[in-house]
């Protein structure tokens, strides 16, 4: 007889065999996929096949004998999820949380619960603040003024990579992680993942490769200047160039008349000019104009070119100095910029390199372009910045009295009712963050305690010990949160504890858009979005975990719920086939299981999902429902299909063994 649903998943809590295990001598294998996005009514768009297929490797691997992490949460940070909050009731609350855990246990998926994480709760905010505030105090989080990008209409702020056409460039107070201090690293880190030549490509697309020149200047005072130019089309139309002070010999290039004006620029006196003019001029090899040399430690740089026509933070800086400003772009084109007029920014860089290189007057380098991942949000509902700032701009880190989170008055509040003098920062972690963060806090969550850090000892023995996630399960959607910036935590990781740890993940397995029957993807814009709930009810968990697995996970799925409903039934004939009885002996089916059983083994060996699913059902099809079998050939059969089908492999064990045994609890091996 089929039991409920809940009869099993309230059988599998007591068994707790899902939950990883403190156990230092079982191999270990950690699965990881995004957490799913907050909406009112669960899994509307289908976007559930990662899970669907991590959650089958799960069962095998704990039944092949394997300590197994997959860790799994609700995604109840930022704005939307406030806003589907609001729809069942006026206060930030744990509903849509309880919503997809419900539909997750009603999927077969294997809960850990003490590696269940609500984005929104103590525990994980207090940790994902504190790897913030870590991150800041070591220099690799900075605050200061930023270019980023804004959405007009919701007045959102976005990373360079998100750009859009209609985003405008701005410059705000942001947070940014800098990416220089590990960049090489991090190139060295990317072309060492185990994955194909495009995803490589796509992780340096996100870095924004250029072409350097460069390029030697000569002075009015008869040196040379060699600059690197990483925006060579900037030649046409230079406005100044500033020489830090630790540029070698920067004296040299100081007028003796200007020398007062830069020492007391240079005292406490100075500290908060732009610069001082050091009364030499570059000339420009391509023009023979004059570009006046300022020194100035505005700019990390050696040296900096500054033109207000391309940087946003250059013409606040020529505004507020009074510098001449002189326009070089109209409508998208080139203008003010000699033999470059008329033509596009590539344009320009294009021919720019190539009049050098003819003119073997520079050299090539190939470098990439992007430098920071901007890490401030705009929403005020997300994991609220650790930060106060005073009167004076000073920020005050709350390190030791963290989380610090909305109470249900949405007013900002810290864990101890405490005086510390500033006001709360505007805004929030971004969502870049707060993802790309759970695969590393995942591991520390309930292991070591809240508030660990990510730079500790015990930190660093567990990343070693997890040998990096076995099993990456993403959309292409997702590769900046989800692989992009795990990779450069990886590398801070490793640099600051000079340290060199396992690979981030050992198999990376791209998951395809789902889209309707009409060819249209499945999302709110489109109005197909499905009732999770309804589909649950009449067709089943294992019909849909079978059915979500049917095609290759890397291409694009085409839900049609006439599909779906075959898979049901093919279901029900399986369940037919072992209501018939069995025969005492069979010996000629004994070998084609066996082979069926290797095969299948290695197929989820080498995550082979959706090949181990098809070989088994047309295994089924082709040999099994025309055989009569004995009982332990049967129970061996049920062990195939459990990983796939949990809810009817239980129900059909319980029947064969009268309701003593879970099949879950049961080894792989023959």
């Amino acid at each position: 007889m089929i039991k409920d649903t809940q009869y099993w998943i309230t059988r599998w809590k007591k068994s707790k065999n899902f939950e990883m295990e403190q156990d230092r001598i079982k191999p270990k294998f950690y699965l990881f996929a995004p957490f799913p996005k907050t909406n009112q009514y669960g899994f509307q768009d289908a976007q559930i096949r990662s899970l669907i297929a991590i959650d089958v490797l799960s069962k095998y691997r704990r039944m092949a004998g394997y300590n197994v992490l997959f860790p799994i949460g609700y995604d109840s940070l930022g704005l939307s999820a406030f806003m589907e909050n609001k729809k069942h009731s006026n206060t930030i609350n744990d509903d849509l949380a309880r919503l997809f855990q419900r539909q997750i246990y009603e999927l077969g998926i294997s809960i850990d619960e003490q590696k269940e994480i609500n984005l929104r709760h103590d525990s994980y905010l207090s940790s994902l603040q504190l790897a913030f505030i870590e991150l800041y105090e070591r220099g690799y989080i900075r605050y200061e003024n930023t270019t980023v990008f804004q959405d007009r209409k919701t007045k959102k702020i976005f990373d360079s990579y998100f750009q859009k056409p209609s985003f405008e460039q701005t410059v705000v107070p942001a947070f940014y992680l800098d990416l220089n201090p590990i960049k090489d690293d991090l190139i060295v880190k990317i072309n060492q993942l185990p994955v194909d030549s495009s995803t490589k490509e796509q992780l340096f697309q996100i870095l924004e490769p250029q072409k350097s020149l460069t390029v030697p200047f000569s002075v009015t005072n008869h040196l040379m200047l060699e600059i690197t130019l990483k925006y060579p089309e900037w030649l046409g139309g230079v406005t100044y160039i500033c020489l830090h002070p630790d540029y070698p010999d920067f004296s040299s290039y100081i007028v003796y008349d200007e020398y007062p004006a830069v020492e007391a620029y240079l005292s406490d006196e100075g500290k908060d000019s732009f610069g001082v003019f050091s009364g030499n001029y570059a000339i420009s090899p391509l023009t023979g104009k004059k570009i006046p040399i300022f020194i100035s430690t505005e700019y990390r740089e050696w040296i900096h070119l500054g033109n207000p026509a391309y940087s946003a933070i250059d013409r606040t800086i020529a505004e507020q100095e009074g510098l001449p400003i002189m326009e070089v772009i109209e409508n998208n084109v080139l203008i003010n910029s000699d033999f470059l007029n008329g033509l596009s920014i590539e344009q320009a860089r294009t021919k720019i390199i190539d009049v050098f290189q003819e003119a073997e007057m520079a050299t090539v380098q190939t470098y990439y372009a992007k430098d920071r991942i901007l890490l401030s949000s705009s929403d005020a509902f997300g994991a609220l910045l650790p930060f106060l700032k005073d009167e004076n701009e000073q920020l005050y880190t709350l390190k030791n009295h963290l989380p610090f989170q909305l109470s249900s008055s949405f007013r900002p509040v810290l864990k101890e009712d405490i005086a510390i003098p500033g006001n709360p920062l505007k805004g929030s972690i971004n969502h870049i963050f707060s993802s790309g963060m759970i695969p590393f806090l995942a591991l520390l969550y309930d292991d070591i305690g809240a508030n660990s850090s990510i730079f500790s000892d015990e930190a660093t023995q567990l990343f070693t010990n997890w040998q990096g996630i076995s099993f990456l399960a993403i959309s292409e959607s997702e590769i900046m949160e989800s692989l992009f910036f795990p990779l450069v935590i990886h590398t801070f990781l490793e640099k600051e504890n000079q340290v060199v740890l396992p690979p981030y993940c050992r198999h990376l397995q791209w998951v395809g858009d789902v889209f309707d029957e009409h060819a249209l993807k499945m999302n709110r814009a489109n109005h197909n979005l499905f009732d999770m709930d309804r589909i649950l009810n009449e067709y089943k968990a294992d019909a849909i975990r079978v059915y979500f697995l049917h095609a290759p996970l890397d291409q694009n799925f085409l839900f049609q719920e006439e599909e779906l409903a075959s898979t049901a039934h093919l279901l029900k004939d399986i369940e037919s086939f072992f209501h018939k009885g069995f025969v005492e002996d069979n010996n000629s089916i004994d070998y084609v299981l066996f082979e069926l059983w290797k095969d299948l083994t290695t197929r989820l060996q080498q995550n082979e999902i959706t090949t181990y699913a098809t070989t088994l059902f047309n295994f089924y099809k082709q040999v099994l429902w025309q055989q009569q079998i004995t009982l332990s050939q049967a129970k061996l059969f049920l062990k195939l299909l459990y990983p796939l089908a949990p809810f009817l492999s239980e129900d059909l064990y319980a029947f064969l063994c009268g309701g003593k045994y879970l099949i879950s609890d049961e080894g792989w091996n023959l």
